[in-house]
């Protein structure tokens, strides 16, 4: 702060700081006001309006209680953490309009947090108007602590309490071998497992031993543990707070009983001194796990979807979103691309995929397009600092949040609601299934190690049971409006009621069975026609007119229009 604002204590209305708009802020302190609207502006490529909203009243907020108490301090460069300080101070005595009670805690936590990120991301990036270092602390989140003239009963919450905070200290001190055995089973997990997959089991693991503690405290080592103890953990595990409500899921549920069944099978296997005589958690304690169809885009939605792409100003938004929607890449997988995946085998352009969920590499071949997009963002990129394609602002990978909420703002600006990044893997599969690819083709672009993981996507539009299922149906409905009298006076057979009159032949579809492919080729917008077809096309409109198909005949009266237009003088 100035010396002046310094000396003696300063006085800011809240009107004052809430009050100014940024062009206001800019007379004052143009070269902030110019940093802060463009962070914003950045934001709002990637996050969600509500949110973007959220940081712009912060950061005019802070900006007019700086400038005000500081006239000195017009740039980013130029706050300090006494600056920030202040405004914390200042924040906290305001007065809620809504509410007329003070700010509450939860929302200075909040300013914090979104001045921290601010100034975090001009440090990272090198900015010209950055402070030497961030001058904003990072925010803490205060843990709710319960009242102290409420007594909690633990016993009736097995779920929350002890059970959810215990550690392996605290385990340790009521069962130290059953922790002894169970961190040494862990150590081992690590050098064959990922680390999310140890996390998850460390979890199951400390579930378990602090259910023990709480419902049979001389249980005290893994060898001790009896199939009454796994019956009781069962209950309580199907007891157990959701996280949107109810209970957990069935797949939750056969997860963690599949993780402890493992470890008993393993520490038996390897003749640990303290494993059971027997696996005390069974087969057919897992419930049977479901199997949903993947989530995908039907057509007409997928197609909306990637015009929109298309039109995506956002130059590294657009190639890892393609990238996802022609590759079937996984998320993880975008962010460890390396610079130079893409290579040329004769005149194709192939990717080289990372390591992903599966632990194996793979290839997949390349759009033309997407060779385009690779070349264009590295040009605009420059050179890399970290050897990977694609890398957020701050020079760190690509993290599943940020892909997330790029996949999100492309589907919002197209208008088809919510997407999720897997869900294009998916579409790809189902569009590459639908069209005649084989699986085993289909299993090698998607990186598949089993063909069993393949066949989820026949599922999905399973060709040979349409077919039967249509012929078999228009047998039937062939058979009942046949035998079935005319309500129109019209005496013609059933049969040729059904015919209706196509470019080279007829379809005979009944009437109350629908095609998604019907004049698929002239609502197509490659579809190209002239004077030459003008008979057929009006026969065809004809047609469509006699059969009260009011579709069909716009879609036939405008190409004779237009065919009309170029050649006044055609006729029939």
């Amino acid at each position: 702060m100035s010396a002046a604002s310094a000396a003696q204590p300063v006085t800011v209305h809240s009107s004052h700081a809430m009050g100014r708009g940024w062009e206001q802020i800019a007379a004052v302190a143009p070269r902030m006001a110019a940093t802060m609207t463009t962070y914003l502006a950045e934001l709002a490529t990637t996050l969600a309006p509500r949110t973007v909203t959220k940081a712009d009243t912060t950061l005019r907020q802070f900006a007019g209680y700086v400038t005000a108490v500081d006239p000195d301090c017009t740039a980013a460069a130029s706050v300090t953490g006494g600056h920030v300080g202040d405004y914390g101070a200042w924040l906290a005595g305001q007065t809620d309009p809504s509410t007329g009670r003070g700010v509450s805690a939860r929302i200075v936590n909040q300013r914090f947090g979104q001045l921290h990120r601010f100034f975090e991301r001009l440090v990272a990036c090198g900015h010209a108007d950055a402070p030497p270092e961030v001058p904003v602390p990072a925010p803490s989140v205060p843990r709710a602590r319960p009242r102290p003239d409420v007594v909690i009963d633990v016993s009736l919450q097995p779920w929350r309490g002890r059970t959810a905070d215990s550690n392996w200290a605290q385990i340790a001190q009521q069962a130290p071998q059953m922790a002894a055995t169970m961190t040494a089973y862990l150590e081992q997990l690590t050098v064959s497992s990922r680390p999310a997959t140890v996390s998850a089991a460390s979890l199951v693991l400390r579930q378990f031993a602090a259910h023990l503690a709480r419902t049979d405290p001389a249980c005290a080592s893994v060898a001790a543990v009896e199939r009454r103890h796994v019956e009781s953990y069962k209950i309580a595990l199907a007891a157990r707070p959701g996280r949107n409500g109810g209970t957990v899921t069935t797949e939750t549920i056969r997860n963690n009983l599949g993780m402890l069944r493992t470890f008993f099978e393993r520490i038996i296997d390897w003749d640990d001194p303290d494993a059971p005589r027997r696996v005390p958690v069974f087969a057919g304690d897992l419930p049977k796990a479901n199997e949903p169809l993947p989530k995908f885009l039907d057509d007409p939605t997928a197609a909306k979807f990637m015009a929109g792409l298309a039109t995506e100003p956002n130059r590294r938004r657009r190639l890892i979103v393609e990238l996802l929607a022609r590759t079937g890449m996984r998320v993880g997988e975008i962010g460890g691309l390396r610079d130079d995946a893409m290579y040329r085998l004769n005149d194709t352009y192939w990717l080289r995929v990372p390591l992903g969920k599966l632990h194996n590499e793979h290839t997949v071949p390349l759009h033309p397009m997407l060779v385009g997009l690779i070349n264009d963002y590295r040009t605009w990129r420059g050179p890399t600092t970290t050897g990977l394609l694609v890398e957020r602002d701050d020079h760190r990978p690509m993290d599943g949040r940020t892909i997330y909420r790029h996949v999100t703002a492309v589907a919002r600006r197209a208008g088809v609601g919510h997407v999720h990044p897997h869900a294009l893997r998916h579409t790809l599969a189902t569009q590459c299934i639908n069209r005649g690819m084989s699986l085993e083709a289909i299993a090698a672009l998607l990186g598949h190690r089993s063909p069993r993981m393949t066949l989820v996507y026949a599922r999905i539009s399973d060709t040979t049971v349409a077919e039967q299922y249509f012929t078999a149906t228009s047998a039937v409905e062939a058979d009942s409006v046949a035998a079935a009298p005319s309500t129109n006076g019209d005496t013609r057979p059933a049969a040729e009621l059904h015919r209706r009159l196509l470019g080279n032949g007829h379809c005979t579809r009944p009437l109350e069975l629908d095609c998604r492919f019907q004049t698929i080729c002239e609502g197509c917008g490659f579809f190209e026609t002239g004077p030459q077809f003008v008979t057929i096309l009006r026969r065809q409109r004809d047609d469509a007119t006699a059969h009260a198909d009011p579709a069909r005949t716009m879609l036939y009266d405008d190409l004779v229009g237009v065919i009309d237009k170029a050649e006044p003088s055609s006729t029939d």
